[in-house]
């Protein structure tokens, strides 16, 4: 994902809570200027405020200097993104800055892609970056996004998915045409050459090992917490565009099944049953 040549300009606050990581960051025209994460599972209500108070303290910027404030709105933990979307809120509405919600996962994914690109992975490949977040009872939260080459965009919606049937839909996408044209109503998806699985990973080795083996090409895991400059770097374009949210009637994502995806997993077993 490359910078917007028409990127909204000032000083930006991200916040992110949906997971155990603590993330606040702040960023300037665009341009991470300092971050501090940690690890405060059920204790975001506790840390978040103290976290955002000291790293302004340590940039010397005043909360008045800032001009926008980007939240990570969900999916992820009830209570930790209820806390994060409140506190981003808050700021807004008390020192008039613009605001917007991002996607936890696709900050997620793009950090776990920025990673494996450092890590001096094949860039030129056409990716599937898959995050995961641990939902209990096997279940993840989850999506798709393409990164091939400068080109970065969401295939499959974030949703709560079950993984092992979850795995064998990314197995039916990535391998049968007519199902990834079902897939978003978006531009041509071609196959992708590599899988990424990023995050919360650990859980799901099991099923990552198993699609592994039925898949021909290269999959490759990379645990990875979500950092907050990658909250703001997708909030910068977006705010150029206008898109800020009112304030009063913003609320997290905790995320449901998409009806798209509904009608791609009948569309599957229509497929399945003609075989």
């Amino acid at each position: 994902m490359t910078e917007s040549t028409n990127m909204h300009k000032g000083r930006l606050l991200a916040i992110d809570t949906s997971t155990s990581s603590l993330t606040v960051a702040v960023l300037d025209n665009g341009k991470l200027i300092g971050e501090l994460t940690s690890n405060a599972e059920r204790n975001h209500s506790i840390g978040l405020l103290p976290h955002i108070q000291k790293l302004l303290t340590n940039l010397k910027i005043r909360p008045k200097d800032l001009t926008a404030v980007a939240v990570g709105q969900g999916p992820g933990s009830y209570t930790g993104v209820r806390i994060g979307v409140s506190v981003a809120k808050t700021f807004a509405w008390s020192l008039g800055l613009d605001l917007i919600g991002v996607s936890s996962l696709e900050a997620m994914a793009l950090g776990g892609s920025n990673k494996d690109d450092e890590a001096g992975e094949n860039k030129g490949a056409v990716r599937w970056i898959i995050p995961l977040m641990d939902a209990r009872r096997k279940q993840a939260f989850t999506a798709v996004y393409e990164n091939r080459g400068e080109t970065w965009r969401a295939i499959m919606p974030d949703g709560i998915r079950v993984m092992e049937p979850w795995t064998e839909q990314l197995l039916a996408l990535a391998t049968n045409a007519e199902l990834r044209q079902e897939a978003a109503g978006i531009s041509r998806i071609e196959a992708p050459e590599e899988i990424v699985f990023v995050g919360e990973t650990e859980g799901f080795s099991e099923q990552i090992d198993g699609f592994a083996h039925q898949w021909n090409g290269t999959v490759r895991t990379l645990p990875h917490r979500i950092e907050a400059q990658y909250v703001g770097m997708l909030a910068y374009p977006r705010l150029s565009k206008g898109e800020k949210v009112e304030v009063h009637t913003f609320v997290p994502n905790y995320t449901q099944l998409p009806e798209a995806e509904v009608n791609l997993l009948a569309k599957e077993k229509q497929l399945k049953g003609e075989r």
